[in-house]
């Protein structure tokens, strides 16, 4: 079981959930992320069933980081949203270690991945590996793909 959290102004039906539903049991839930409960809801459901991977995109990304820190569960993020967030959903940050596979587009204008980079040297928690890609903040869908086609096989 993977989950995946879509970006702050995405859906849960895009072509990358539904890819994702296409080669792994996964769960692509909405995100409404300005509803204060939403994280602990969303814990709730991680605890439950226990998914092998954190998937996020930009909002998604900063959640299903914060989730790995509480759950230990690794992640694969795109363009996460560690800083520059034009809102603040209500998270909590634990201390568990896990791996994080980060992808970024180094065209990002949204949110900027060497600063990404340098608040993760300040403040991250886990092991980090980096890759990047010539695009911007929306991860072309084959980049997607190969990443989850890596990650799930």
């Amino acid at each position: 079981m993977i989950f995946f959290f879509h970006g702050l102004e995405s859906n849960p039906k895009s072509t990358k959930s539904q890819y994702l539903e296409s080669v792994v049991d996964s769960y692509c839930p909405e995100m409404n992320y300005q509803d204060p409960e939403l994280f602990g809801k969303i814990l709730n459901e991680v605890m439950d069933k226990k998914p092998t991977l954190l998937i996020g995109s930009s909002m998604g990304g900063w959640f299903a980081y914060c989730l790995s820190t509480i759950t230990g569960i690794p992640t694969l993020l795109f363009n996460p949203a560690f800083h520059s967030r034009p809102i603040e959903p209500n998270v909590l940050i634990g201390d568990k270690l896990s791996n994080h596979t980060i992808v970024f587009g180094e065209n990002d204008s949204v949110i900027n991945p060497n600063q990404s980079v340098k608040w993760l040297t300040e403040n991250g928690i886990g092991s980090f590996e980096y890759h990047y890609g010539m695009y911007g903040h929306t991860t072309p869908f084959d980049i997607f793909k190969n990443y989850v086609d890596k990650s799930v096989k």
